[in-house]
């Protein structure tokens, strides 16, 4: 469970279907972003720079976890300017079957407000994993984001580094029942447009939820989560069986 989002602005054997990806990659919504900041213009755009810190007692992504349990730090860092341009990066500790190593995502993208209230924004990421580069890819997104919720739509055309096209559509919301906690929901769909057996990819879909309550201590927020995945089956190489119900926690501290 990753409880600071990206700002609005996842056995058999894979020889045969993956593909390494240039490294450089990892760099391309940095390089997009500083693009932006630099274009011509009245003047260079004015930054907000915000971020946070965590532990997760677990790192699952669109429901699933790919190693070992264990306590996992997170980084994230969100760079907004006034011209609606956003980037920015987030790190985690993670396994991949028994090999510890990180996850890296770097993203940019650009929101505009609604005159109804909320926010849209089109943006684009790149998911990097220390120890399975061969499990690289990139994603293009578009959301919604209102008061107490946002909506996103992610289109990924190697998914895991596979030749699978993949839609994963989420909902997050919370709910603010007395000033000391908040309720927290969220819902999400993983669509294979491809079809075929990939390792850890449904061959149609599988959703995941999470319901739990946030207790915020000024800056900082203490999170309990009871979340749940469709369990289709389909690991990821050297996927560990998880069970498909599980309590999680997390503390973040946003600065």
């Amino acid at each position: 469970m990753q409880l600071q989002l990206p700002r609005s602005r996842h056995p058999a054997s894979t020889a045969a279907v993956t593909r390494r990806r240039p490294a450089c990659q990892a760099l391309a919504p940095l390089l997009l972003m500083q693009s932006m900041l630099l274009a011509p213009g009245p003047a260079l755009a004015q930054l907000d720079v915000t971020g946070s810190v965590a532990v997760q007692s677990e790192y699952r992504y669109r429901g699933q976890n790919p190693g070992e349990y264990g306590l996992t730090p997170q980084a994230t860092i969100n760079v907004d300017t006034d011209r609606g341009w956003y980037g920015g990066g987030f790190a985690s500790a993670i396994t991949v079957g028994d090999v510890r190593g990180y996850k890296l995502q770097g993203y940019a993208g650009y929101a505009r407000r609604l005159q109804s209230g909320g926010s849209w924004e089109l943006g684009c990421s790149h998911i990097n994993y220390t120890q399975a580069h061969e499990n690289n890819f990139n994603e293009c997104y578009a959301g919604l984001s209102f008061e107490r919720g946002s909506t996103r739509l992610y289109y990924a055309p190697r998914y895991l580094g596979y030749d699978a096209r993949v839609l994963y559509g989420e909902i997050n919301a919370f709910y603010p029942v007395h000033p000391r906690f908040n309720l927290v929901g969220h819902l999400g769909l993983l669509h294979n447009l491809s079809g075929g057996f990939f390792p850890g990819i449904p061959d149609a879909w599988r959703y995941d939820a999470r319901i739990g309550v946030g207790i915020p201590f000024g800056r900082a927020t203490l999170q309990l989560a009871r979340e749940h995945v469709q369990d289709d089956g389909r690991r990821y190489t050297m996927y560990p069986v998880h069970p498909p119900r599980r309590w999680s926690w997390g503390l973040s501290y946003a600065f």
